[in-house]
């Protein structure tokens, strides 16, 4: 189960940065998106501002993505880097998000990665304690 989590969670990461290459309002503007702006008052990304930037966005997400699918393949031994890669996003998007206001750096839609790659942090520890890489050498899957 822990697997096919990481799997699922790389395909999510793919179709992420597909919609945010043809359409990214449906993410930046999203019923969820919006909730947050109103409850933190984070400001609401606009992709049209900086197309530059969504599309730097984009090569990174689908990277992420493709790299949990890997990690799919590669087994147990994965399981602490993407632990940890996913554990980092949702700390830096957390700290980026409470940096003073003045700085304008924190975003309803950081706050959703954040919120995303927390919960995705979480079920992965439940999943399989050994992803703190305490307690021995995991094993991965050999060629």
């Amino acid at each position: 189960m822990t697997d096919a989590l990481i799997l699922y969670k790389g395909i999510a990461d793919v179709v992420v940065a597909l919609i945010l290459t043809v359409k990214p309002s449906i993410i930046y503007e999203s019923v969820i998106t919006k909730a947050l702006h109103s409850f933190t008052g984070l400001h609401l990304s606009n992709a049209a501002s900086a197309p530059g930037f969504n599309q730097s966005i984009v090569c990174m997400v689908a990277a992420v993505g493709v790299g949990h699918v890997v990690a799919w393949r590669s087994g147990p031994a994965a399981r602490p880097t993407i632990f940890a890669m996913n554990l980092t996003w949702a700390l830096l998007g957390f700290l980026t998000c409470i940096s003073p206001k003045e700085l304008g750096l924190g975003s309803a839609t950081l706050l959703m990665t954040t919120l995303n790659h927390t919960v995705f942090s979480l079920a992965l520890y439940l999943k399989d304690p050994s992803v703190l890489g305490f307690g021995g050498k995991a094993k991965g899957k050999t060629a």
